[in-house]
């Protein structure tokens, strides 16, 4: 119990750090709707610090909170704290498919409990799927953003599913290795800034090679200063790389490495990985820019060789370089609504530095620090121009 306070701890001391920084970057927010969102602002980041620990897991199966009869009272808790924000401001979060949203947040956590299960398998992909897919085309009547209306550090309706995916896959399904908790190690962070780096050094190789280098990168940054690129990083921190790298490394990139070490069979995972994506890979180009159908190609193979002789050094468990191969390029496979072929490359060589950084760290918060600080970076490019 000593140890498990000592988690709760730390979260709450972050909790109180990013209270700090909201406030004071919504300082020109009406005070009262900024003392409005402040509640809502401390307990979802008090959930988001704090529900992914295995410490704070043993807790919560020593209170029982896990079990069968009390398993519902973080996702109904959750969809009551949405509906208590909305319907503050006036605004009713039950029309469209907002009124899916309760079933949503339940339906995995019920399926679990009534099949619970061991082993990875085809079931934990679909349920995964049928959680995110929908939510990510629920029109949510009435906005969840802190503040309501405004620009701050996400929406309580983003970060509800970030927590929601952690409970239900990694409390109540007890994935291991989903690494969504803060933890400071310097090694952490020096593999972090490495990874961000290296990938930079690969861009600007490409971008001096294809012509869109800015030459003038650090003039916007001088315009808009330090306190806005801050608060830049971490919105992009919590509203978009929290997430994805949660469901990309924590979850996708983790349950296929569990599921190909347990088989002890790599090679027929390459080998039908490096197949189906060479030919989606020749049709996104097709599709984009057939002149350019090489490069998501070349990615591809740059990708799968390395993983392959890394398979056959065993430098990690069997299957941890094939998933983390596999899961890269559908992360960039997955940026074809970008609408450019070269942006589609570059984001699989992206999700190779999240993943390898997830791979080397166990931690979704790091990967997504990498995650972060690329977005961030597109300032040394003009990628407008590829987009």
């Amino acid at each position: 119990m000593k140890n498990t306070a000592k988690y709760f701890y730390t979260g709450s001391l972050l909790t109180i750090l990013y209270i700090g920084l909201f406030v004071f970057y919504q300082r020109a927010v009406p005070t009262q709707e900024l003392l409005i969102a402040l509640p809502f602002v401390g307990i979802f980041y008090f959930f988001l610090f704090n529900i992914g620990n295995p410490e704070v897991q043993i807790h919560l199966e020593e209170a029982g909170l896990i079990a069968q009869q009390k398993s519902l009272v973080v996702p109904l808790f959750l969809w009551a704290m949405l509906l208590t924000f909305v319907g503050i401001h006036g605004e009713s979060p039950f029309k469209g498919s907002g009124s899916l949203l309760p079933f949503l947040f339940v339906f995995p956590v019920l399926y679990y409990q009534a099949y619970p299960r061991t082993s990875i398998g085809r079931t934990d992909y679909l349920l995964l799927l049928l959680f995110v897919v929908p939510l990510t085309l629920i029109n949510f009547q009435g906005d969840t953003s802190l503040p309501f209306k405004g620009n701050g550090f996400g929406s309580m309706f983003k970060i509800s599913w970030v927590l929601m995916m952690v409970y239900a896959f990694g409390q109540i399904r007890k994935i291991r290795d989903i690494g969504f908790y803060p933890i400071f190690k310097l090694s952490f962070l020096g593999i972090a800034l490495i990874s961000w780096i290296s990938f930079l050094g690969f861009v600007y190789l490409i971008a001096f090679t294809f012509g869109f280098v800015n030459p003038h990168p650090f003039e916007k940054l001088i315009q808009d200063g330090f306190a806005k690129s801050i608060l830049e990083i971490m919105r992009i921190w919590i509203g978009t790389a929290i997430f994805e790298e949660l469901f990309f490394r924590g979850l996708l990139q983790n349950m296929l490495a569990q599921q190909i070490n347990k088989s002890g069979a790599w090679k027929p995972y390459w080998n039908y990985g490096i197949v189906i994506l060479l030919i989606l890979s020749a049709c996104a180009g097709y599709a984009m820019a057939i002149q350019f159908i090489w490069f998501p190609i070349l990615i591809t193979l740059g990708l799968f060789i390395p993983a392959y002789f890394l398979e056959k050094k065993q430098a990690q468990a069997i299957g941890t370089y094939t998933a983390l191969a596999i899961i890269s390029m559908v992360f960039g496979l997955a940026h074809f609504p970008k609408g450019s072929i070269l942006f589609v490359g570059l984001a699989a060589v992206a999700g190779w530095a999240y993943g390898y950084t997830y791979l080397k760290t166990k931690n979704v918060f790091y990967a997504a620090l990498v995650h972060a600080l690329v977005n961030f970076s597109e300032f040394f490019f003009q990628l407008h121009g590829i987009k």
